[in-house]
C-alpha cells in the first residue's frame, strides 16, 4: 500500500496526517505527525499513533510519509 506520493507504507514510518475531512469522518482534531503502528491492506488503512499515544485509522492514499 501507498502513500499520497506512491511510496510503500510499513510500519514504524513517522507519517503526516493531513486535517480532518469536513464531512466529519475522521476522529483526529488536526493534522500531526504520527507512527504507522499497523497496515490494513483489505482497508486501504493505516493505523497511525500520535504523540499522545491515540490511534487513528486513516486512508493511506492521505498520508505522507516523512523523511
Amino acid at each position: 500500500m501507498v502513500d499520497r506520493h506512491g511510496n510503500f507504507l510499513e510500519k514504524y514510518q513517522q507519517v503526516e496526517v493531513p486535517n480532518p475531512k469536513s464531512d466529519k469522518t475522521d476522529l483526529h482534531q488536526h493534522s500531526f505527525v504520527g507512527t504507522v503502528i499497523d497496515v490494513l491492506e483489505s482497508r486501504g488503512t493505516a493505523i497511525v499513533e500520535d504523540q499522545c499515544s491515540d490511534v487513528f485509522e486513516i486512508e493511506a492514499d492521505r498520508l505522507i510519509i516523512q523523511d
